[in-house]
């Protein structure tokens, strides 16, 4: 008892229940313990987002890989068709071109027809329609104004063209 003081000292029990402050130094321990276990934690976090991210990464790049090797498959697989059709095709040009018998037209012709063949001193003209022949000279080639020229008659033919019914 201090008697220097004449206020009246309670027992323990009827003391206050707010909490003492602990010592400053117990108090940095607990303030660094809580920001290890933070930065424990922040890092635990991260190294969660990088292995997710990496396994996305992994599933998108095997998906795309499937898609690939599964359109080469299928590209594979029409080519092969491709060859197969175009090789009944060249055999049935062939099975045709030896099934037509030039004597045997002739031979319709003349008779059914009453055709009869051209005598020497006869002249016969063939009119044959030659769309994918070009004849260009050198006056035509050169210049700019022909080059111009030639690129608005393509623009205009290719508006002809779409704009016409078929």
């Amino acid at each position: 008892m201090d008697y220097g003081n004449l206020a009246y000292e309670l027992p323990r029990q009827y003391e206050s229940p707010v909490k003492k402050r602990r010592p400053q130094r117990n108090n940095v321990k607990v303030v660094k313990r809580n920001r290890e276990q933070m930065l424990i934690r922040s890092k635990n976090i991260r190294r969660i987002c990088v292995i997710v991210v990496i396994a996305l990464s992994a599933g998108f790049m095997i998906s795309q890989f499937v898609t690939v090797n599964e359109t080469q498959q299928e590209i594979a697989s029409l080519q092969k068709q491709l060859s197969d059709i175009e090789s009944a095709t060249s055999q049935m040009v062939f099975d045709m071109e030896q099934s037509v018998d030039l004597a045997e037209i002739e031979k319709e012709a003349t008779t059914r027809l009453g055709m009869q063949r051209p005598e020497k001193y006869q002249t016969i003209y063939v009119n044959v329609k030659q769309d994918d022949m070009t004849e260009k000279t050198a006056g035509e080639v050169e210049g700019l104004g022909h080059s111009i020229m030639s690129v608005l008659k393509k623009i205009g033919g290719n508006i002809v063209q779409f704009f016409s019914i078929k």
